[in-house]
């Protein structure tokens, strides 16, 4: 053990500050929302600091000498010009927005990573020699935001205070008779997408290599917590990057069936505890089988449905039978959750906010239609296109928000950008572990919008090129 630390403090002391910064970043990203500074806000809205942010902020400051040293290297990279044009659109765009202070933070946020990824590039040999270590700093993170996430859950079961567990308005047991677990993220769609790359990582390791028990039960570890967060967007997400490393990967077909006990058994462990968690809660009154019913009628969008086989919560007693004054056991003192089953309006409400985002955009003049409306602007637009006076919704749709704000012509160089990363991932023959895990954030991107939340997206998009 003292040899392995010697050998690995000589190593550390051989990188760059650039280089040590790098590998803070499987661990930076897991703070994307709590802890944050907030500076209040206005009416388009709310100005905050993430860890994430300041993370990639400084890492970008420090990647300016690099970038500077190598920038001849920089400068004949096709990829890069590419991603500079779509860079340089999108930050032009802020002279025409109608939300020029949103537009204009915005673009610099997308400066940052922007430089982040110049530095990435400049140093790319160096990097690529620090991604296996890299790669199991981000998986032990993982773990352990997975055990902080059951600890949430256990948590959230008994205090009440959602403030003081930092969770999210739809994360209560007050919703479904369990807690959906955050952590240090907004929502747990975001939670789920800080999965996504980790548990894809060791589900290769897992199809590609020899089997090993570490990382079966850390597997199965990833995909129980990921099914906690009862992010479908996630869920899914991760079911097309199985699929497509199914593709990818043409051999080890007997070490991919193998992989479906594991399956099972994460199910298995996601559906006990919501249902033992819903069962113990002395606030809720759920049943253990009426919560699984729940859950499965939820992510399967109200395609599978059992409810009715079970005891029904509305069955149990209710304290609206009791007077006040009266003397309530901890049955009779306990309230039904919010939602039964499926909660359509969480696929309505994004389904609606993307077809205002496209009717707004389709309802602009040529030069809008071509040029957008501006960075930071689709708040302002889609209220304006509802009749609304709240401005500062998003889109919940990355390739919509992109088309409203920046056009047709920064869709098209989105689209440019996105076939050339997975271009340049194919030609380096890494395709069997960075295509599904790119193929993963592309289908998410269905689901939400914006840079705060999912810079990890970003990071991890610049690791997998640097394969």
């Amino acid at each position: 053990m003292i040899d392995r630390f010697k050998v690995f403090s000589t190593w550390l002391a051989q990188l760059s500050w650039l280089e040590r910064l790098w590998l803070l970043a499987p661990i930076a990203v897991w703070f994307s929302y709590s802890p944050r500074i907030s500076f209040g806000g206005d009416s388009t809205m709310n100005y905050e600091l993430s860890v994430v942010l300041i993370y990639i902020a400084i890492l970008a400051i420090v990647g300016v000498p690099t970038i500077w040293r190598h920038r001849r290297q920089v400068i004949h990279g096709k990829h890069i010009w590419i991603l500079t044009a779509y860079v340089v659109w999108s930050v032009l765009t802020v002279i025409w927005s109608p939300n020029s202070l949103r537009g204009f933070l915005t673009a610099g946020i997308l400066g940052l990573v922007y430089l982040v990824l110049l530095a990435a590039w400049s140093i790319r040999i160096r990097l690529w020699s620090m991604l296996p270590t890299m790669a199991n700093l981000f998986i032990g993170a993982a773990v352990i935001a997975c055990f902080l996430s059951l600890a949430q859950m256990v948590a959230g079961t008994y205090i009440q205070s959602r403030s003081e567990l930092w969770l999210c308005a739809g994360c209560v047991a007050g919703q479904f008779g369990f807690v959906r677990p955050n952590l240090f993220a907004i929502e747990p769609q975001f939670l789920g997408s800080l999965l996504l790359a980790p548990m894809l990582i060791v589900y290769y390791r897992l199809i590609a290599k020899r089997r090993s028990w570490a990382n079966s039960l850390i597997f199965i570890l990833l995909a129980t917590t990921l099914g906690l967060t009862l992010s479908r967007g996630a869920i899914y997400a991760c079911g097309v990057g199985m699929v497509v490393m199914w593709l990818v990967v043409r051999k080890h077909w007997l070490n991919k069936l193998a992989t479906v006990d594991l399956i099972i058994v994460a199910i298995v462990a996601c559906l006990g505890i919501q249902g033992g968690l819903a069962a113990i809660n002395p606030y809720i009154h759920e049943t253990f089988w009426g919560a699984i019913a729940k859950s499965v009628n939820h992510l399967s969008l109200g395609a599978i449905d059992f409810r009715n086989n079970h005891e029904s919560v509305d069955d149990k007693t209710s304290e609206s039978h009791f007077p006040v004054n009266s003397s309530l056991s901890s049955t009779d003192s306990q309230q039904l959750p919010a939602y039964d089953g499926y909660v359509a309006e969480s696929t309505d409400v994004r389904v609606n906010l993307t077809k205002t985002a496209l009717a707004a955009w389709s309802e602009q003049d040529l030069p809008h239609r071509l040029f957008g409306t501006g960075l930071g602007s689709a708040g302002i637009v889609m209220a304006q296109q509802t009749g609304s006076s709240y401005q500062k919704e998003i889109v919940q749709n990355e390739y919509v928000e992109v088309l409203l704000e920046r056009g047709m012509v920064g869709f098209l160089l989105f689209v440019v950008v996105i076939g050339s990363t997975l271009y340049q991932v194919r030609r380096r023959g890494r395709q069997a572990l960075a295509w599904p895990i790119l193929a993963a954030y592309l289908v998410q991107w269905c689901f939400f919008s914006g840079l705060p939340n999912a810079l990890h997206i970003y990071l991890i998009a610049s690791w997998l090129v640097i394969l």
